[in-house]
């Protein structure tokens, strides 16, 4: 016969698992998307602090990864283009206007990469993703060898390590 102490533990044990589970089922999705991109570390650090990652099913991180990589995106055009005009080097300029455009691609990109995640279609969605990534690469071989303001050395490689989380998500949707 189980006596009501003992009774009284068994379900106490098991509202804490059924709290516990939903959490560690989430941390294990990260673990898993992370572990699939170049950078993991990176990629957990950027999911753990994220608000509402760890919470978040697949679908959820896509969502939260793709507004991640709309607003990196907007901020290293934002940069990119406040330092056209201030810059005196016409090479540097030259650049800069390059990159500008090549971000203007990113968005454009990113917001196909959402319609087509909406709509279900992980494929479309990574060669978006993709794309993006590549226009992005591409300013970042641009500026590799100049002097530029490290805050676009920085969009660059936030980007790209976002992009990277976007792909190992697509991939497993």
């Amino acid at each position: 016969m189980v006596s009501f102490k003992s009774y009284c533990f068994q379900v106490s044990i098991f509202g804490v698992l059924l709290f516990i589970t939903p959490s560690n089922a989430s941390s294990k999705i990260i673990n898993d998307i992370c572990d699939k991109t170049r950078f993991p570390s990176i990629c957990m650090e950027l999911l753990e602090s994220t608000p509402g990652a760890a919470a978040a099913d697949l679908k959820g991180l896509g969502k939260i990864t793709l507004d991640l990589a709309h607003s990196s995106a907007s901020k290293t055009l934002g940069q990119i283009n406040s330092l056209i005009p201030k810059t005196t080097d016409p090479k540097l300029t030259e650049i800069y206007k390059s990159c500008s455009e090549q971000y203007e691609n990113v968005i454009g990109n990113l917001k196909d990469a959402e319609t087509d995640f909406n709509q279900g279609d992980y494929f479309s969605m990574n060669s978006q993703a993709s794309a993006a990534m590549t226009e992005a690469g591409d300013c970042s071989d641009e500026t590799a060898a100049l002097a530029v303001d490290p805050s676009v050395k920085k969009g660059n490689l936030d980007f790209d390590h976002i992009c990277s989380i976007i792909l190992a998500i697509s991939n497993n949707l």
